[in-house]
């Protein structure tokens, strides 16, 4: 029965990849062919007003206040005339990032599990890299000024996140593994072994999967392919460590050795 569940678990999965992968690729296209801007002329106009006003003829600033202002002005000058084409691409880019973890979902399996070493470092590695992606794709497509700090600021971030993760979510989802011999009980169990060991873990493991689940929402942002895929690995990370700790342990064979 259990291998006839994970065969159908499998197909399911495959099916949903491959209908993200067709929404993926629709999304791609209509980017690709929706314009940057509204009203390109204006908007190039409007940009160079703002760096006017903020260089003068010899090259200097109008000090931070200056700065401020500009960037304010550019940002609006952003909205006026946006479109919906980097929506489409990251919503596109998202289907696809989706659609190939389903598919290794569907091969790899995605049942709790006491082998998870693998998929730690690879939660970590796509949430960095979703910041990292946010602050060189906002660059590339020149929706942040070129006189802020727009790429050295979001970069340290990202690697602060990253150090700050790693030692929270390798405790959260080897704890179980290395201290205790418990075989998992399904991922979504509510109860487990007792209400009162089922209280107590789900509340340590509440918050961090609240910060998973947040990561999850922000598929259609910026990076967010890349985001959302890690913070769903990591929403598992920690439903699978849930789960061992709400099993039962596995008994210790007392045979002696021939």
């Amino acid at each position: 029965m259990a291998a006839k569940a994970t065969r159908g678990d499998g197909r399911w999965l495959t099916r949903a990849a491959l209908v993200l992968v067709v929404l993926g690729g629709g999304l791609i296209a209509m980017a690709a062919t929706t314009p940057w801007h509204t009203d390109a002329n204006a908007y190039f106009e409007g940009l160079k007003g703002i760096r006017e006003s903020l260089y003068d003829d010899t090259g200097g600033t109008g000090g931070m206040d200056s700065f401020d202002r500009a960037s304010r002005d550019f940002h609006a000058l952003q909205d006026r005339y946006e479109t919906p084409k980097w929506l489409y691409a990251d919503l596109g880019y998202a289907a696809m990032a989706w659609s190939l973890l389903l598919y290794v979902a569907a091969v790899g399996g995605w049942r709790a599990t006491r082998r998870v070493t693998v998929v730690v470092p690879l939660s970590l590695a796509l949430l960095v890299t979703g910041l990292f992606a946010s602050a060189f794709q906002a660059v590339g497509r020149e929706q942040v000024p070129e006189w802020a700090d727009t790429l050295a600021i979001p970069l340290m971030g990202a690697v602060g996140v990253g150090i700050v993760l790693l030692p929270v979510v390798l405790a959260l989802a080897l704890a179980p593994i290395l201290f205790t011999r418990r075989d998992p009980v399904v991922l979504w169990s509510v109860v487990g072994r007792r209400w009162g060991t089922s209280l107590v873990v789900s509340l340590m493991y509440l918050a961090p999967a609240g910060l998973a689940v947040l990561a999850v929402l922000v598929a259609w942002q910026t990076g967010g392919w890349a985001i959302s895929t890690g913070g769903a690995v990591m929403l598992w990370l920690l439903l699978n460590a849930r789960a061992i700790w709400l099993g039962r342990s596995t008994p210790v064979s007392t045979q002696p050795l021939p």
